[in-house]
């Protein structure tokens, strides 16, 4: 050993040996176990540390691979385990300080700030080693014990990484981000230990701050790839710029600095105790730190405006963090003020100059730093005028004139600065008002939907301040006087849009009517003076013709008049209605038919647009105002009594002379879109001025309102069938032009369709079907991406239509809709469809009902055959009953862009609510399905097999809706009912072949479940019409053997066709056996159902069975089902065979037919009963055959007993054990479960019911939760709810009741030890509870023992009711109450004794309602209101405390205590207002059962404070509440 020992240590001191052999020696003597030298560890650091600090210095020389060799070999030390458990073990280990500088320097190296002259050894080793030691406690002490190091080292590594961020270089390592996290959290933990912060403050602003900007920049504004690291992306770019922030914070605004800063900024407000300060630096903080932002050399003149913009906001919020406080908030001004210097704006002192070109980053960061001056309350606007001479107010004043003399507009930014600096004084802007308006409303060419958003924000709180103010005319003098003064109005957008729209309509309802008035009075005499220059000028007519759209608009959204309006106003209102017809809307139109002036020009037809719509305005408004306000004259009722010529929409304005009627006819004639619209909308008030005509001549009134409904339609008709490429439309009539009118035109009429239907004729109707029918069909098949969410399209309002209940109400167009889609389908698909003439269906539909002759009654259809004058037509409804009845059909293969529009075709039939067609749509409709189902033929290729597969399922399924409507039996008229039914099946086998593809698809168990729901509602309508029902079902069932014996014949196997007759078969038999069983309840049955029982249990059985054989793929809810049905129809014809054989005195011991059947379908259904699943309805048809199949004895008495019941036990263990097994799962199959246990309780022995309930109580005891078994306490505390839901009588009730005292106990010991079980404690809390509850509701009368119930408080009051999700804690607080709620109905004996542990429970959860409940603090992020589970709590506590006070026997002497532990609560919490309701409703039942000694007791026990919160409590108790009981005790029997 010695000899080792002296070899190694001569060899790494020898100057001899090569460094390769002692780098290798090195690396031998740390992994050996057979070297032993002193301090060996320490020895080898050091040697390895001296070896490269020599190397750096100069003072040795050796390879390049040599000194990669030392790093590696440095960073194996550092990382070795062998490390980690010595300094584990407390043995010191050191590491020279000069390695952290040769760090520090290789770092900067890869950095490229220097030149790499030496060889520079891998980066990844050098960062790795620097992990190494800072996570090493012993050997990041030589950065921690020199913090220089520390710095340069976070300043190297941030410099570093913001050179791997500007390279293009995809971030696929997060090496660097961990160590650079790793310096930043050694360095806050140093900086936090500092007590010269002036020197942490120096620290930051000489070597850290700029980097750390520069990367906390080029972090949050980098365009992260997809080749970019995960980690990196999402968590440690964010961990690094939260480190930053901190790091500032703490370092450059400590508490200490306060005075440095209120000396440099408030220097004419200096105090006497300003004076510390810590060196020059701190004299100036804000001046040092400006100086670093300002240095463009650094971050680049690229970079640098934008790396500032984005730094300035973070320092600000900073500065107001630490800073803010009561009376600092000049502070935070002046800081404000210097920061804004720095964003390259110009300085205000000296006027005001040009913006810099490029001002988006300046914005962004003015329009954060105005944002923090609003949330922190740094202007106060007195507090500015009265103390500081209006500093504030005049440095935000030359912002605002700045920012409007340079505007922005395309910048989102802009429109937010201009908002909050209304937002803070609306003076700051109002110099400046027209500006503001011009720039940001009428005048902004805004395009960009950001933009938008934030000008919307601008001109929303614009509207909002001024009407706070009262101040809304003042508003729209200077929007008036914008739109007046000359500029290109051909560029200027509409003055409203939808969001500026809404907004007026809410800031009109809040200003009084007098300031509408001004409004109102405001444009008029603006239009009057336009008005005079308007001939022959296009930009004036478009000034007249936006007031003309504002004024509607502010009329349209004002408050109404009404009854209760001062008198005054009511005048003023109709001094304006009279002044804008004779002012405004007249001069309009004799300015447009000036003789000078052609009449086509451009100016005539803005002129005439605009007296269009003012006259529109007036007769709505007009009317509007006699509608709700009975003292308003109108100017106009003279005009209606004047009315000769047959239609004339302007006869409402006031004195207007015939001479100017038909002036305004001719100028309207000749009119653009905007006009065509508004007289669209005039007539539309005509047909309701008609309408509300007492005395109008019906014949008259008729043919006015038919011509006006036709105007309205005819007008728009050639712009509807052009507009494909229309423009979505928001609404306003500003912005109806030919791109728009179509849609405009189009709303105009869908949105008066019950004002226009009933006046419509026929050829209109049918030409609003067709545009329904052409846009909804369009709608699938075209990419409709013109609408926006605030925009409106044809399509969109075509499908509106389609989903709106009014349609089937409005009967003429519903059946025009539905007559176009039907003649749509039929010259989609290329076969003859099933007719027959309309007018013998309309005879057929109004027949009587005494000849809904069906099923094989055919009188009926051979009157009307007779009494049918036209022989062509009676043969085309023998036609039509033959063709139902033919047993092949013809089929065609439809392309897949046919089969795409059928779909959709289908799926408009099925919203057109076929259940309220009348009888001739019916039967139109009901033709076209079934000529779709025998038409459509599936093809092979996949695709279209699909879409084949859906269009015929959807067909099943229109027939079946069919089927549920008022006049389904209408289609009985046309053939017989087994025919029909043979017809509609028939095609699904003859295309048998082609739906094998189809087998594999998730839709193929809905197609089945389609045709069982189809033919289950067809089958029951034929036996509840009760007309030859056994021949038509005797039909079916023949059509059915058929089918089954001509694939046998033909000898290949039809999978498909096999499913089919399954479900066909188990449906019929199902059906059949219900009625029979209605029937026997009935007592009366019939041989000829039995008979046809007999025939299907002979088809069903075999058909099932071959399937079975030749491994058939069924889907497992079809097996389950048609073999249950398949089962229930044999068990009845047992049960029928055994009551003849009763009655004749001999039995049949015959078993079941298809015994093996039964079993392999139960052990099949028992295997995968647990398995994960989504079909909640294919687990409720297992659990129904397993309850099936275990009632019939003879399927399971020939094997072990015990062996089924344990299986069936444990399958259902296993199902209630799955993890995907929830509580709404659960719910949903509750029934089912109940069901079976019941099942096997009543019909195993004792024995077997034994071992049952050993299984439950071995799975709740409390080692399974030790053993991790969770699953199992699970399940069985699941089973014991359902066993204990089953309500269970004789040996088998004792038995479980029995073993209650068992299961409480284990019950009380689960609640305590979920408590220590994290993962599952909340599930087995939960499950505890609920078992619990139902024990003691269904022990009622049968738990004898009280101190058994008694438990049940131990096991609340370990229940957890803090630390829980909202949700989790709602859960448990309802399983909690319920428990002491069974308590209180199902034992009142136990409460004569434990009353106290009853209320020390509840009290529990009051106390928590309460924490739950308390108001939210003024400014506590999240919501303001309560959330609804703590109401739910609070009113379940309300419903406890009004059980309680009906026990008063009980209650009687603890209410005083328990009443005392609610006030000595409420005054430490101030409670939700909703949630103390609730409390306070409940107190006030206890208080029912206080006696005056109580009371008394009361006073006396209290404290000062609780004792004023109770008599508080008590009188409004005697006000509110005992003397409402007094009153209705009185009146009370």
């Amino acid at each position: 050993m010695a000899a080792i020992y002296s070899g190694i240590h001569q060899k790494l001191k020898s100057a001899k040996a090569p460094w390769a052999d002692k780098l290798k020696l090195a690396r031998f003597a740390w992994i050996s176990h057979q070297c032993f030298l002193p301090n060996k560890e320490q020895v080898l650091v050091d040697w390895t540390s001296h070896a490269l600090t020599a190397y750096y210095s100069k003072k040795l020389q050796f390879g390049d691979e040599i000194v990669e060799g030392l790093w590696i070999y440095l960073d194996d030390i550092l990382h070795s385990k062998n490390l980690q458990k010595l300094i584990a073990k407390r043995k010191i280990i050191t590491i020279r300080a000069t390695i952290a500088q040769i760090i520090n320097d290789r770092i900067w190296e890869h950095s490229g700030k220097v030149p790499l002259n030496d060889y520079v050894s891998s980066l990844t080793v050098v960062l790795s080693c620097c992990q190494g030691i800072l996570t090493t406690p012993t050997f990041s002490v030589i950065y921690t014990s020199k913090w220089e190091l520390l710095v340069d080292l976070l300043c190297k590594l941030t410099l570093l990484l913001c050179g791997r961020l500007k390279s293009p270089v995809a971030l696929r390592s997060t090496q660097l981000f961990d160590v650079l996290l790793l310096a930043f959290n050694q360095y806050l933990v140093v900086q936090r230990q500092q007590h010269n912060q002036s020197r942490v403050f120096l620290q930051i602003c000489g070597s850290l701050l700029q980097p750390c900007l520069l990367l906390r920049h080029l972090l949050s504004s980098r365009c992260w790839k997809s080749e970019d690291d995960g980690t990196v992306r999402q968590h440690l770019s964010k961990e690094i710029c939260n480190k930053i922030q901190v790091a500032l914070h703490s370092g450059l605004f400590h508490a200490d600095f306060l005075n440095s800063y209120r000396g440099e900024l408030l220097q004419s407000d200096r105090s006497p105790q300003r004076k510390t300060s810590f060196s020059k630096a701190m004299e100036a903080p804000v001046e040092t730190l400006l100086l670093k932002l300002t240095e463009a050399e650094f971050f680049g003149q690229d970079l640098h405006s934008t790396v500032v913009a984005g730094s300035v906001p973070l320092l600000y919020r900073l500065a107001l963090e630490s800073y803010c406080r009561d009376g600092n908030h000049l502070l935070g001004f002046h800081f404000f003020t210097r920061l804004f210097d720095s964003l390259g704006f110009p300085r205000l002192k000296g006027g005001v100059t040009g913006v810099p070109a490029d001002c988006s980053p300046g914005l962004l960061a003015l329009d954060q730093l105005l944002n923090l001056v609003a949330s922190s309350n740094i202007y106060n606007i007195a507090v500015d005028k009265i103390r500081c001479g209006g500093v504030q107010f005049s440095f935000y004043s030359k912002v605002a004139e700045m920012l409007l003399t340079d505007p922005w507009p395309a910048t989102p930014a802009w429109f937010r600065c201009l908002k909050t600096l209304v937002l803070l004084n609306h003076m700051i802007v109002e110099p400046n008002l027209d500006d503001l308006v011009s720039l940001a409303w009428i005048d902004a060419n805004v395009t960009d939907s950001r933009v938008r958003r934030a000008q919307e924000a601008l001109l929303t709180t614009l509207l909002e301040t001024y009407t706070k103010l009262r101040q809304l005319p003042r508003l729209f003098e200077e929007v008036l006087a914008v739109i007046s003064r000359p500029a290109a109005d051909e560029l200027r957008q509409p003055i409203l849009f939808t969001g500026l729209t809404k907004q007026l309509c809410e800031c009109l309802l809040e200003v009084p009517a007098s300031q509408v008035l001004d409004i109102w009075d405001l444009i008029l005499k603006s239009q009057d003076v336009l008005i005079m220059d308007l001939a022959g000028n296009p930009d004036m007519a478009l000034k007249v013709l936006t007031m003309s759209t504002l004024l509607n608009s502010v009329l349209f959204n004002m408050k109404s008049l009404d009854s209760k309006t001062p008198a005054a106003v009511i005048l003023r209102t109709q001094l304006l209605m009279d002044k804008m017809a004779r002012v405004v809307v007249m001069p309009l139109f004799h300015t447009a038919k000036d003789p000078d002036c052609k009449d086509s020009s451009l100016w005539a037809e803005r002129a005439v647009s605009s007296g269009l719509i003012l006259s529109y305005t007036w007769v709505e408004v007009d009317h509007m105002l006699k509608v709700n306000c009975g003292t308003y004259v109108s100017p106009g009722s003279e005009a209606g009594e004047a009315e000769s010529e047959e239609w004339n929409l302007h006869c409402c304005l006031p004195r207007v002379s015939w001479a100017d009627r038909r002036l305004i006819a001719e100028v309207s004639g000749r009119s653009n879109e905007l006009s065509r619209h508004c007289l669209q909308l005039l007539a539309i008030q005509k047909m309701k001025r008609i309408m509300l005509q007492p005395g109008a001549q019906a014949e008259t009134a008729a043919t006015a309102l038919r011509i006006a409904a036709v105007f309205i339609v005819q007008s728009g008709k050639p712009a509807v069938k052009g507009a494909g490429e229309a423009r979505g439309w928001d609404g306003g009539i500003g912005t109806i032009n030919n791109e728009t009118f179509a849609v405009a035109h189009w709303h105009l009429v869908t949105s008066n369709l019950v004002l226009l239907v009933p006046h419509l004729p026929d050829e209109e109707l049918t030409y609003l079907a067709d545009v329904v029918m052409t846009n909804l069909l369009l709608r699938e098949t075209q990419e409709v991406g013109q609408d926006t969410e605030n925009s409106l399209s044809i399509p969109t309002m075509c499908e509106s239509l389609l989903k709106s209940t009014l349609l089937p109400e409005m009967q003429p167009l519903h059946r025009a809709i539905l007559r176009a889609l039907l003649e749509r389908v039929k010259r989609l698909i290329s076969i003859p469809v099933l007719s027959v003439p309309t007018s013998l269906l309309e005879q057929l539909g109004d027949s009587s009902d005494a000849s809904q002759g069906g099923g094989n009654q055919k009188g009926s259809i051979s009157e009307l055959l007779v009494s049918h004058h036209m022989p062509s037509q009676g043969s085309s409804l023998l036609v039509a009953q033959d063709i139902l009845s033919v047993k092949s059909p013809s089929f065609c293969t439809l392309s897949e862009q046919q089969l795409d529009l059928l779909l959709r075709s289908l799926d408009i039939l099925s919203a057109l609510r076929l259940d309220s067609l009348s009888c001739t749509d019916h039967l139109h409709c009901f033709l076209l399905l079934v000529s779709l189902v025998t038409a459509v033929k599936p093809s092979s290729e996949k695709t279209k097999a699909f879409k084949c597969l859906q269009a015929l399922s959807k067909c099943y399924t229109l027939l079946t809706i069919l089927q549920t409507g008022a006049n389904a039996n209408v289609v009985f008229k046309l053939a017989h009912a087994g025919d029909i039914l043979e017809r509609l099946m028939a095609p699904l086998f003859h295309v048998s072949d082609e739906l094998v593809g189809c087998e594999g698809y998730p839709a193929w168990p809905e197609f089945l479940g389609t045709i069982q729901r189809f033919l289950t509602n067809f089958i029951q309508t034929i036996i509840e019409r009760k007309q030859s029902m056994c021949l038509n079902l005797e039909q079916f069932v023949a059509f059915l053997s058929n089918a089954w014996l001509s694939s046998k014949v033909e000898g290949e196997w039809k999978p498909v066709a096999e499913q089919l007759l399954s479900v066909a078969l188990s449906t019929l038999s199902r059906i059949i056996v219900n009625t029979l069983q209605r029937s026997e309840k009935a007592r009366h049955t019939s041989t000829a159902e039995h008979s046809l029982l007999a025939q299907l249990t002979g088809l069903l059985g075999p058909v099932l069975q071959s399937c079975f054989d030749r491994g058939g793929r069924f889907e497992p809810i079809l097996t389950v089902s048609c073999v249950a049905g398949l089962l229930e129809v044999e068990l009845c014809l047992r049960g029928v065979k055994d009551g003849a054989a009763s009655e004749g005195g001999s039995r049949d011991v015959q078993g079941l037919q298809h015994h093996d059947l039964y079993r392999r379908t139960c052990l099949q259904v028992l295997r995968q009963l647990a398995s994960p699943t989504d079909d909640l309805e294919l687990l409720r048809k297992e659990l129904e055959y397993l309850q099936l199949f275990y009632s019939a004895s003879e399927l399971w008495s020939d094997c072990d007993p015990g062996a089924e019941v344990i299986s069936i036990l444990c399958a259902v263990k296993a199902l209630l054990a799955a993890p995907w097994m929830t509580t709404q799962s659960m719910q949903l199959v509750d029934i089912q479960l109940i069901g079976l246990l019941r099942c096997l309780a009543e019909r195993c022995t004792d024995q077997q019911f034994y071992l049952i309930l050993k299984s439950i109580t071995q799975g709740l005891e409390v080692s399974n939760l030790w053993k991790g078994r969770h699953q199992d306490v699970v399940s069985s505390l699941t089973l014991t709810t359902l066993l204990l839901k089953c309500s269970l009588s004789g040996d088998v009730g004792k038995a479980v009741w029995f073993t209650a005292p068992q299961i409480i106990t284990a019950l009380l010991v689960l609640c305590k030890e979920a408590v220590l079980d994290q993962p599952w404690g909340y599930k087995v809390t939960l499950l505890s509870l609920e078992t619990l509850a139902v024990l003691i509701q269904q022990g009622e009368g049968i738990l004898s023992n009280a101190h058994h119930v008694t438990l049940a408080f131990d096991a609340l009051l370990c229940v957890p009711l803090d630390h829980l999700r909202l949700a989790e804690y709602g859960t448990i607080f309802r399983a909690i109450q319920e428990v002491l709620f069974s308590i209180l109905q199902s034992q009142p004996k136990v409460l004569l004794n434990a009353a106290p542990s009853f209320l020390k429970c509840f009290n529990r959860l009051v106390l928590s309602v309460m924490h739950k409940g308390h108001q939210k603090c003024v400014g506590e992020k999240g919501t303001t209101t309560v959330s609804e589970v703590v109401l739910e709590c609070a009113r379940l506590v309300e419903r406890t405390y009004t059980h309680i006070s009906s026990k008063a026997e009980e209650f009687a002497m603890f209410s005083a205590f328990a009443v005392a532990q609610y006030i000595n609560e409420l005054q430490k919490v101030t409670l939700d207002t909703d949630v103390k309701r609730h409390l306070t409703g409940g107190i006030y039942h206890l208080l029912d059962l206080i006696t005056e000694h109580d009371l008394r007791f009361l006073n006396a026990s209290l404290q000062t404070g609780v004792r004023e919160v109770f008599k508080e409590l008590y009188n409004d108790y005697m006000h509110y509440h005992k003397s409402k009981r007094q009153g209705e005790e009185k009146y009370t029997a």
